[in-house]
C-alpha cells in the first residue's frame, strides 16, 4: 500500500517516432523520416496541488498533509516525520533508497531536512512492516525520490525561479533550478536558500531561538549509452547555519550534509527479470549544537556530532512486481559534549561513544494473479545486523556499569507480508494484508550515555541488552471511483512484542543541571496500536474541487498504559475553485484533544483545535513562459495553539501573509 505523491506540476512525457526502412525493391517509396520528439506537461497526480502550499513549501509542509504521517515538533525547522504512532529507529526515513543517520542525539536533524521540493521529485509511504523495501522496520518507510533529468532527443532548457515571503517570521525563501536535456545526456541543477527570524504565535507573542538560515545545493547528471543502458551521477549539499530550537535547551550553531551516489540502469528483458539498477553512495553528517545565545544556560557546553554512512544495493526488477533486492550499509555515528564549568577545568564525554553498525539486507516481492480481479502480494525481507561500540574512551565511559559495549550485537531481523487485492466491479478495490516486522534498538537506546530529554527532563542512558521489537499487523484498505469523486479507508492493528519502553532507575542521579533523574530502556512484554485514515477527493461542478484526510490512532501497553507522543484525531481539508488562470484555495485544519496521556514520559494534554489558512493565485503567460503570484494568509484568524506532537508545548505559527512569486521558463 504505498502512495506516491508527485511533487511538481510539469513532468514531462516523451514519445519518439522512428523511421522505418523499406525494401529497395517495394513497391512503397522509401521515406526518410526524421527523429520527432513530442513533450507533454501532465499534472499525474492532482493532489498535489493541495498538498503544497506554494512552490517552496517545504518538504515538511507536504509530508504534514499525507494520510498517515504525523511531524514531532521542536522548532520552526527540522521536523522530526512519523508513520502514526511509530518515530526514529520504529521506522525508515531515506533518501533514493538510500540509508542514513542523523547525526544529533536530540533528533534536531531528521534525513528529511536535506532535501527541497526544488530537488524532490515523489515521496512514497509505505505504513507498517509491510513497508520493509530497504531494511527491516515495524512501523514503516518514507522514501524520498530525488528528481533527476531526462535524455531525449528534443534539447530543452527549463527551469523555475521562485521566491516566497512570509510575514510571520519576516522569512525570505528563494530556489532556482534548471534541466537541460540532450541525445544522450542531460543534467539539472538546483539551489535553494531560506533564511527566517524568530516567529510569533497567534496573539502576536514572540517565540525566541526560533530564527534559523540554509542553503541547499545539487546536481545530477544522466548519461544514456542506449536505450537500454544509462548511468547517473547525483550530489547534494545542504548547509544550516543558526538554527534555533525554542523547545530545547540548546540550538544548532552548524549542520552540514553531504550526499553522493552513482546508479546504473541496465533494462535486461531476458528471462524472470527486466531491469536492474545498481547504487554505490556516500553520505555524511556534520551537527554542532550551540547555547551561546542562550543567556541563561546555567553552563556553557559544545556538543558536536558525526554521521558517515556507505552503501550500495542492487535490485532487480520483472513483470508482475516482481523483486530482488540485495543491500549493504555500514554507519558511524558518534556524539561528543565538552563543558565548561566557571573557574574549572573544562571536561570530555561521549553521550554517545563512536559506535558502527553494518547491515546486509536481501528482500523479494511478487504479485501474483489468480481468478478473476484478484491478486496476492508477497513481500519477505532478512537482515543481519552488527553493531558494536568502537575501542577508546566512549567504550571505557560505561566500565563504571561493568559493560563492555564493545562486543557485538548482531541480530538476523526477518519481515514478511502477505496482501490479498480484489477489484470489485470496475471501481472499489479491496486489501487486506498480514504483516510480521522486527526492528533493532538504536544507537541511542543500545549506547547512549547521559542524553537529555526535553520532553520529561529526565537524563537517558542506553541499553545494550535490550532485544529487538516484533510486530503482528493487520490493515484492511478499501477504495472506490466513481466519475467525480473518489475516496478510501483503512483500518489497522498493531501487536508490538518486547516493545522498549524508558523507566526510572532508583539510585542513580543525574548529570544534567536541572534534570529530575536518570532513566533507562527496557523490553516490556507488549503495546498495541490501532485506528484509522480516510481521505476522499472531489471534483464538484467544472471550477470546484475538494479533497479532505483524516487520520486516528488509538495505543496503550499491556497494562492499559498510553504510549507516549501519540496524536489525536486529526482532519484537514480544502475546497479550491478555479477559473481561467485564477485560483482560490480555503483550508481546515482540525486536531481533536488529546487526554490520552503518558504521565512518566512528560506528556501533558492538548486542547483541540481549529486552523483556517487562505490562498489566491494567478497565471500570467508571456510568450513560452509562465508567472505565477500567489498570496497568502496563513492561521486567519491568528489562533494561539499547540499539536500533541510539539514538544514543550511551544505554540505554533500566528497569523502570517505569504507572498509568492514563481517565474517558469
Amino acid at each position: 500500500m504505498i502512495k506516491v505523491i508527485n511533487l511538481f506540476n510539469g513532468l514531462f512525457l516523451s514519445w519518439s517516432l522512428c523511421a522505418q526502412t523499406v525494401h529497395k525493391d517495394s513497391l512503397i517509396k522509401t521515406v526518410e523520416l526524421e527523429e520527432v520528439c513530442i513533450i507533454k506537461d501532465v499534472d499525474p497526480d492532482q493532489s498535489f496541488g493541495f498538498l503544497r502550499s506554494s512552490k517552496l513549501a517545504s518538504t515538511e509542509d507536504i509530508l504534514a498533509r499525507m494520510p498517515g504521517v504525523n511531524l514531532t515538533k521542536r522548532g520552526a525547522f527540522g521536523l522530526e516525520p512519523g508513520l502514526r504512532n511509530y518515530n526514529g529507529a520504529q521506522t525508515n526515513l531515506v533518501i533514493d533508497g538510500m540509508r542514513m543517520y542523523g547525526a544529533c542525539t536530540d533528533k534536531m536533524d531528521p534525513v528529511s531536512i536535506y532535501i527541497e521540493p526544488g530537488n524532490l521529485q515523489s515521496i512514497e509511504v509505505a505504513q507498517g512492516a509491510s513497508g520493509a523495501q530497504v531494511g527491516s522496520t515495524i512501523g514503516g518507510q518514507i522514501n524520498m525520490k530525488m528528481r533527476e533529468p531526462e535524455a531525449n532527443c528534443h534539447k530543452r532548457f527549463k527551469g523555475v525561479f521562485a521566491q516566497t515571503y512570509m510575514s510571520v517570521n519576516n522569512a525570505y525563501n528563494g530556489n532556482l533550478n534548471f534541466e537541460q536535456s540532450f541525445t544522450k545526456w542531460a543534467y539539472r541543477l538546483s539551489g535553494t536558500y531560506r533564511n527566517a527570524g524568530n516567529y510569533t504565535a497567534g496573539g502576536d507573542s514572540l517565540i525566541e531561538h526560533s530564527a534559523y538560515s540554509k542553503a541547499n545545493l545539487s546536481g545530477n547528471v544522466l548519461y544514456k549509452f542506449n536505450e537500454k543502458h544509462r548511468i547517473k551521477l547525483d550530489v547534494l549539499g545542504d548547509w544550516g547555519r543558526n538554527i534555533g530550537y525554542p523547545a530545547l535547551p540548546m540550538d544548532v550553531g552548524r549542520a552540514d550534509a553531504g550526499i553522493y551516489a552513482l546508479t546504473h540502469n541496465l533494462n535486461i528483458n531476458k528471462g524472470l527479470f527486466k531491469q536492474n539498477e545498481f547504487k554505490v553512495y556516500y553520505n555524511s553528517v556534520y551537527h554542532e549544537m550551540d547555547d551561546t545565545q542562550r543567556p541563561e544556560a546555567p553552563m556553557h557546553m559544545d556538543m558536536p556530532g558525526w554521521s558517515q554512512t556507505i552503501g550500495f544495493y542492487n535490485e532487480l526488477s520483472g513483470t508482475g512486481n516482481l523483486k530482488l533486492r540485495f543491500d549493504y550499509h555500514t554507519a558511524y555515528t558518534r556524539a561528543d559534549m565538552i563543558m565548561y564549568p566557571a573557574n574549572e577545568a573544562e571536561m570530555y564525554m561521549q553521550t554517545l561513544p563512536e559506535n558502527n553498525l553494518h547491515d546486509f539486507g536481501i528482500a523479494f516481492g511478487k504479485t501474483v494473479q489468480f481468478q478473476a480481479q484478484q491478486q496476492l502480494h508477497l513481500n519477505f525481507r532478512l537482515d543481519y545486523y552488527s553493531h558494536a561500540v568502537a575501542d577508546g574512551f566512549g567504550a571505557s565511559q560505561w566500565t563504571v556499569y561493568n559493560e563492555d559495549v564493545t562486543v557485538s550485537q548482531n541480530n538476523l531481523l526477518k519481515n514478511a507480508s502477505v496482501g490479498y487485492s480484489k477489484k470489485i466491479k470496475q471501481n472499489s478495490l479491496l486489501f487486506f494484508t498480514m504483516a510480521y516486522g522486527e526492528r533493532i534498538p538504536s544507537a541511542n537506546e543500545r549506547y547512549g550515555y547521559y542524553l537529555f530529554n526535553r520532553q520529561d527532563m529526565y537524563d537517558y542512558l542506553g541499553n545494550q541488552h535490550l532485544n529487538p521489537e516484533q510486530s503482528v499487523q493487520g490493515e484492511l484498505r478499501f477504495e472506490q471511483k466513481f466519475k467525480n469523486i473518489e475516496y478510501h479507508a483503512n483500518v489497522f492493528y498493531h501487536h508490538t512484542l518486547n516493545y522498549i519502553y524508558a523507566y526510572r532507575m532508583e539510585g542513580h542521579s543525574q548529570m544534567t543541571i536541572g534534570a529530575l533523574g536518570l532513566k533507562t530502556y527496557k523490553n516490556i512484554s507488549y503495546a498495541v496500536s490501532q485506528g484509522f485514515e480516510a481521505g476522499a477527493k472531489a471534483q464538484l461542478g467544472a471550477s470546484i474541487s475538494y479533497i479532505a484526510n483524516l487520520k486516528y490512532v488509538f495505543t496503550q501497553t499491556y497494562d492499559g498504559q498510553a504510549l507516549p507522543l501519540v496524536p489525536p484525531f486529526k482532519l484537514q481539508h480544502a475546497l479550491r475553485y478555479t477559473y481561467k488562470f485564477y485560483q482560490l484555495q480555503l483550508e481546515h485544519d482540525f486536531g481533536a484533544a488529546q487526554n490520552r496521556i503518558n504521565t512518566d514520559f512528560g506528556d501533558k494534554a492538548t486542547p483541540a483545535f481549529n486552523v483556517f489558512n487562505f490562498r489566491a493565485s494567478r497565471n500570467i503567460i508571456i510568450k513560452n513562459t509562465v508567472l505565477q503570484l500567489a498570496l497568502a494568509c496563513e492561521n486567519m484568524f491568528d489562533l494561539l495553539y499547540h499539536e500533541h506532537l510539539d514538544i514543550g508545548q511551544v505554540p505554533r505559527f500566528g497569523r502570517s501573509f505569504n507572498v509568492n512569486l514563481n517565474f517558469i521558463f
